[in-house]
């Protein structure tokens, strides 16, 4: 059984927290992915493109999705 630990109306948000998780080792499945990518109208109705974890790994999922690294972003 997977936990849902975030979800985002398009494909492209959650590929970039798949990323972030994946780089740490976190095993991360995303829903319903192919479905919203092929009728972007039904995002709303089936809850986004879920990013899910298995239950040992949610509270290390949230603190990373949670992180604010923009202050590593060059300034312009």
């Amino acid at each position: 059984m997977l936990v849902t630990v975030a979800s985002f109306s398009f494909a492209h948000e959650a590929y970039i927290a798949l990323a972030k998780l994946d780089s740490e080792g976190i095993p991360v499945v995303l829903a319903d992915e192919h479905t919203i990518n092929m009728q972007w109208l039904y995002s709303n109705a089936l809850g986004g493109v879920k990013v899910q974890v298995p239950p040992s790994c949610v509270q290390q999922a949230l603190e990373i999705l949670a992180e604010d690294n923009s202050d590593l972003l060059p300034e312009k």
